[in-house]
């Protein structure tokens, strides 16, 4: 009779730990993010249907819906270089401990939100801080700053996920540095890098640059269909500004003012949605506007979550 009751409890007890753990496994992968503290946003923009705010950072992703943020419950990897384009994101980056994958990333593809990773090339060989990529037609852009297996010293683009390379021949850029670059989101032959001596445009991928003075050095810069939107220190204060690629006339966004030495690292605007821009900026600040700039909300404050 005591083995019986022994027997039963056993049973019992395994039967719980199996649903337990069953349960473990089929957690969402995003839940909402209460009282979080991001300290590194290594990345931004819009992804899914529709164009949802999204955050690449040190431990993960989070995503702006309905009011809230939400974070990834597993795969929270050190997303560096991330950019969405509309078949899902290209990163690169350190995967986190526990992951089984090597280190660093090289560059990689996800089309479930980072459910899962595709590995497209440099596996376990380098980490792309400057990637950039057309949202309409997948091309990657890359600033290669130690050789690897493949490629050198360089800037980079492939057309079919990182099969083949080619190396961008810079005609006419002559900053000796690079503060980051951007890539037209549906004419995949443009792209703009921009540094402390202005904006240099390219529209032929990257062979051919025209210089655009700015009266300050940029600190981030996006496209929209016809125009680049960019930040820009201008006697000591951060303006925002939007210039018409054809006539190259600048309007100032007059509706956000940003503190002193909390300038915008990346600012993007919904390629599904132009009138829809996300600004982050070096403390941690997330600003939104649905109606092009005319009004902006706060969404995250010193990267902390409600």
């Amino acid at each position: 009779m005591k083995r019986y009751k022994w027997g039963v409890l056993h049973f019992t007890i395994l039967i719980i730990f199996l649903v337990g753990c069953s349960s473990d496994e089929q957690k969402a992968f995003f839940v909402k993010a209460e009282d979080e503290e991001i300290n590194h946003i290594h990345g931004a923009g819009y992804w899914g249907k529709g164009g949802i705010p999204v955050l690449a950072t040190h431990e993960g992703l989070l995503e702006y819906q309905g009011g809230a943020w939400y974070k990834t419950t597993r795969n929270n990897h050190d997303y560096m270089g991330f950019q969405p384009t509309k078949e899902g994101f290209y990163s690169s980056g350190h995967p986190e401990s526990r992951s089984g994958l090597k280190n660093p990333l090289g560059l990689v593809e996800s089309k479930d939100k980072g459910e899962s990773l595709d590995k497209l090339a440099f596996y376990g060989e380098i980490d792309f801080h400057y990637l950039g990529a057309s949202y309409e037609t997948g091309t990657v852009y890359v600033l290669n700053e130690v050789k690897n297996s493949e490629i050198g010293p360089g800037f980079f683009y492939s057309k079919n996920k990182g099969k083949d390379w080619v190396q961008l021949q810079l005609n006419g850029l002559t900053s000796s540095s690079v503060s980051g670059f951007a890539v037209h989101p549906s004419d995949d032959n443009t792209i703009a890098i921009y540094t402390e001596q202005g904006i240099f445009l390219s529209k032929n991928y990257g062979m051919d640059f025209s210089h655009i003075q700015t009266k300050g050095p940029i600190t981030s810069l996006a496209f929209k269909k016809d125009s680049l939107i960019y930040s820009m220190i201008e006697d000591n204060q951060t303006t925002l500004n939007e210039m018409n690629l054809n006539n190259k006339m600048v309007n100032k966004f007059t509706s956000i003012s940003f503190e002193n030495q909390n300038s915008p690292i990346y600012v993007n605007s919904n390629p599904q949605k132009e009138s829809e821009m996300m600004i982050v900026t070096v403390k941690n600040d997330v600003f939104i506007s649905e109606n092009g700039g005319k009004e902006w909300d706060k969404i995250l404050s010193n990267g902390e979550t409600e």
